[in-house]
């Protein structure tokens, strides 16, 4: 036990005497890579990246951004090691149908003709029939067999597709979508100007 406290007392003091200089340096001077990582107490890993409470939120933010830029030249450097122009798996594919569908719902027309809500209906059977991930398509089928697509207008399909998103995130453990934002998220923007 004694050595123990020995080597603690030995790694806090013995490396640099940086403790006793003065003035003492302020948080937002203090390199990050004197701090030990969460992961690696007592085993001498050190922080690569900034901790967000050390550090004011400008300063926080333009440290990630560096951080982010220098991963990119890294994968870029890498780029013959990972391809971005791979098939979509399974999650990509459904992240960018959704994407695709809920575009498609708010753009919809407010009060379509009987032919618009007939061609909507034919393509969302076709989707059911011809998507890619087998299960997931057999899945949608039922769903639709049990809660037919509501064609009526732009409100009504786009809620009827939020619904179905639901359903997917629910049995997912995913978080569900708030279908009153609908319109803010895939048509407008949010109210805060961020997508401005």
């Amino acid at each position: 036990m004694s050595s123990l406290v020995a080597d603690i007392f030995q790694s806090m003091f013995s490396s640099s005497l940086t403790w006793l200089m003065w003035p003492p340096k302020t948080l937002l001077q203090q390199s990050h890579n004197e701090d030990y990582d969460y992961d690696g107490i007592g085993s001498g890993l050190r922080r690569e990246r900034p901790c967000r409470a050390c550090n004011d939120f400008k300063t926080w933010i333009q440290t990630n951004r560096n951080e982010r830029i220098k991963q990119q030249k890294q994968r870029q450097d890498n780029s013959e090691l990972i391809r971005s122009d791979c098939p979509l798996d399974k999650d990509e594919l459904g992240r960018n149908t959704w994407s695709l569908l809920h575009t498609m719902s708010v753009y919809y027309p407010e009060k379509p003709t009987a032919d618009e809500q007939e061609l909507m209906k034919n393509f969302i059977k076709g989707l059911a029939r011809f998507y890619p991930c087998e299960t997931c398509a057999k899945d949608f089928q039922i769903k639709i067999h049990n809660d037919p697509p509501q064609t009526e207008n732009r409100h009504s399909l786009s809620m009827w597709w939020c619904r179905q998103h639901n359903n997917v995130n629910r049995k997912l453990g995913k978080r569900e979508f708030d279908c009153n934002q609908l319109e803010q998220r895939w048509l407008n923007g949010w109210k805060d100007g961020s997508c401005d």
